[in-house]
């Protein structure tokens, strides 16, 4: 059985401002659903693990696809809601009939479905020791290299600190959320100190001065992108725009 287009419309709710549906609900109806993983492959190893039953499509691939069937239900996946919500946006802004993100991704799907309260914790242990291990000082910053970035996304909290203007006509990446600098530093004192957290900027100046001071503040595991979104370009590592 497959689920029609408006038996996943009726379970969708819009509180999030995305189409989501309950990591709960989507178990409930994993035989009759299509579900895919817009993670990286590298993160379906990692210690949210996986849903056998999904379709991996990374994000851009995803929202690059011509071949999708606007009128096919889908239910997206990532880690934690925020990819998969984009993807759902974009997509029904293209005329995606059915389309929902899994409310909390993985992380709600392992409390919620699997039973595992405990595999936030488990997480960061494994991804801020990953991202200490990345971390060199040549510049004087904590930096990390762009092909390193790329190799390990999902695995840290992905900050663009440039100006909305600037993605538009420089190009940006999708999993990273961007929080302007002067905004973002106004907020950092209500951020978790613990959490791993990659910055960067057009050419690594401004992701730089973000990191400095947020190790002089306090935070144990941050690091710039070396090079910035021009280094990211340089490499013809994917991105939008």
């Amino acid at each position: 059985m497959t689920l029609s287009a408006s038996e996943l419309t009726a379970a969708i709710h819009h509180e999030n401002g995305a189409p989501e549906v309950t990591a709960s609900w989507a178990a409930k109806h994993l035989a009759d659903v299509r579900i895919i993983d817009v993670r990286e492959p590298h993160e379906l190893s990692g210690p949210l693990g996986k849903v056998d039953q999904a379709k991996n499509v990374p994000l851009l691939e995803l929202l690059g696809d011509t071949q999708l069937d606007a009128s096919t239900p889908l239910v997206l996946l990532c880690r934690s809601g925020r990819r998969s919500a984009l993807a759902a946006r974009e997509l029904a802004g293209r005329g995606f009939e059915a389309i929902a993100s899994i409310e909390g991704g993985m992380m709600a799907w392992n409390v919620e479905v699997n039973g595992l309260h405990d595999i936030h914790s488990d997480e960061r242990v494994a991804n801020t020791s990953n991202l200490n291990d990345a971390i060199t000082h040549t510049n004087g910053i904590p930096e990390v290299s762009a092909d390193w970035v790329r190799a390990n996304l999902g695995r840290f909290t992905f900050i663009d600190v440039r100006e909305p203007h600037e993605l538009a006509s420089s190009g940006s990446i999708p999993q990273a959320e961007n929080h302007p600098m002067q905004a973002f530093m106004a907020e950092a004192g209500a951020i978790d100190r613990e959490a791993p957290m990659v910055f960067m900027c057009a050419s690594g100046g401004r992701s730089g001065r973000v990191t400095q001071a947020l190790v002089g503040a306090g935070f144990k595991h941050v690091a710039s992108m070396e090079g910035g979104m021009y280094g990211w370009r340089m490499r013809g590592l994917p991105h939008a725009g």
